[in-house]
């Protein structure tokens, strides 16, 4: 009995041995932020957010390990991302599933500890320009012109999404309208015969899905445009506007 006493006792101590060096491991030593940008007019890329497939990540695979598996940086609303939980070292960054023309892989790239800033500008699919949302009478009504981005590919459709806090998506909303505009022929060639074409989208508030929204109520709204064809492999994205807030 006494024997096996001694035994436990052993294995605790290499237990307790082991945890204390696990302890000492340095923790997280860096942190890591930046924004996707359009290359071309120096504004935020509007992003989905959420746990979907449709929400764009930052993609980094950390070298010194045997199996380098992909983390995810979730980017924020407005294209902006942060990451105050990373381990200094060198790292392969990858941006290739966004609403924007995807980059080639960031080979070898070195985060120093303290803050690092890494901007990434590309180019987004469908630019949503001019956009404007506003309550007339008894609608929502959004009004916007479309600038084609990617070389490949063609609008597919557009629409407008509501929800009652500031992330308005097509995986997050109250109420939405959509529009195919397929045969608008909406693509990089045509970009300057559509320059001025706009369009407008209405929800009526009196419909099955406006009255999903209450009036008095304050809801956010978003307009968002699907491209589509953008090559194989390529899954489509929403582009978006940025967020207008009305008070119903």
């Amino acid at each position: 009995m006494r024997k096996i006493k001694y035994i436990i006792a052993g294995i605790s101590a290499a237990v307790f041995m082991v945890s204390c060096e696990l302890d000492n491991f340095d923790g997280p030593d860096a942190q890591v932020y930046g924004a996707v940008i359009d290359a071309e007019t120096e504004e935020l890329i509007q992003q989905e957010i959420g746990t979907s497939g449709d929400a764009a990540c930052v993609q980094v695979i950390e070298y010194g390990y045997a199996i380098r598996k992909v983390q995810q940086w979730k980017l924020m609303l407005n294209g902006e991302y942060r990451n105050n939980l990373v381990f200094s070292g060198t790292y392969d960054v990858i941006m290739n599933n966004g609403n924007f023309v995807k980059l080639d892989t960031i080979k070898g790239y070195r985060f120093d500890k303290g803050e690092n800033r890494l901007d990434f500008r590309v180019i987004p699919n469908i630019r949503i320009k001019e956009p404007i949302v506003k309550k007339e009478n008894n609608a929502i009504v959004a009004t916007f012109k479309l600038q084609y981005g990617h070389r490949t590919g063609k609008a597919e459709k557009v629409a407008l999404f509501a929800q009652s806090d500031q992330n308005p998506s097509n995986s997050f909303n109250l109420a939405h309208v959509t529009a195919n505009i397929e045969g608008d022929d909406i693509n990089f060639e045509n970009n300057s015969r559509n320059a001025n074409k706009v369009f407008t989208l209405t929800l009526d508030l009196n419909s099955d899905e406006g009255k999903k929204l209450k009036a008095g109520q304050k809801y956010f709204f978003r307009i968002g445009a699907l491209p589509k064809d953008l090559g194989e492999g390529i899954q489509a994205k929403y582009n978006y506007s940025p967020v207008f807030e009305i008070q119903l």
